[in-house]
């Protein structure tokens, strides 16, 4: 029997309307659907009913799956010819195992494509209503890991990032993160938002100061993935850089 095809696909990081075509595409010819706990009811409402749906999600140590589970299970079904979509919450290139699934499927040289989405960071910005990056003073972003990573080693770079600074799963540790950033110099008055289930109908969104965060004024809302946001991209009020009025677009040649 000949290998089945094993599409890894981002869901978006929110509703049905985050999701792109060719991942519903997908969805829609898929065999079998290996599906996050992130991805949300209104997706999994376009599962369709030929296709076996499994259900992988991992959560704060709520495993119904472990990764190694998951690969395996990616493998069997290949392997008996199906076609497999491997459905994760926003974009399967950032912090979702993607190298691992990967090398494994080349190692048994299983065909397999990879289906960009939105990632929750692009949502998030959306729902704050914020650009990420500012052409004056703001043209960089670093992306890293707010949960588990050692801060601590980039501090300094981070503190003095003339950029913005995005930490996903960072909800639970905003006020450390600030109060780290302050003390290798980041200013205090920096602009700084945490937004949870971004792009969802359950999204919230808190924006203060880092000094605001590192007072602990300002704690999540609920139990949702958050992405924690700081630079000055993000601030309350929009960057126009110049004293352009409504009247200097209207007469525009």
């Amino acid at each position: 029997m000949n290998k089945g095809c094993v599409t890894i696909a981002g869901a978006g990081p929110g509703e049905i309307d985050h999701i792109t075509v060719a991942a519903l595409k997908a969805i829609s010819s898929a065999d079998v659907i290996l599906y996050d706990a992130l991805v949300r009811p209104s997706i999994i409402a376009e599962f369709p009913q030929h296709a076996k749906t499994v259900f992988v999600g991992k959560r704060c140590g709520n495993h119904a799956y472990t990764q190694t589970m998951i690969i395996a299970e990616m493998i069997k079904h290949a392997m008996a010819g199906r076609n497999v979509v491997r459905l994760k919450g926003g974009d399967p290139s950032i912090f979702a195992h993607l190298a691992s699934e990967i090398a494994a499927l080349a190692a048994l040289k299983i065909p397999y494509k990879i289906l960009p989405g939105v990632s929750a960071m692009q949502a998030a910005a959306a729902d704050l209503g914020r650009p990420l990056t500012l052409r004056q003073n703001a043209r960089h972003v670093w992306v890293t890991d707010g949960h588990a990573a050692d801060l601590s080693l980039n501090a300094s770079n981070m503190a003095q990032f003339p950029g913005t600074l995005v930490f996903y799963m960072g909800s639970g540790r905003t006020a450390e993160i600030c109060r780290l950033l302050m003390q290798h110099g980041l200013a205090g008055e920096t602009a700084a938002a945490l937004i949870e289930n971004a792009g969802s109908t359950a999204a919230a969104s808190q924006t203060g100061s880092v000094a605001d965060f590192a007072a602990e004024k300002i704690h999540r809302a609920t139990n949702g993935p958050g992405l924690f946001i700081i630079g000055v991209a993000i601030g309350n009020e929009p960057d126009t850089g110049s004293e352009a009025t409504a009247e200097t677009y209207a007469s525009a040649p």
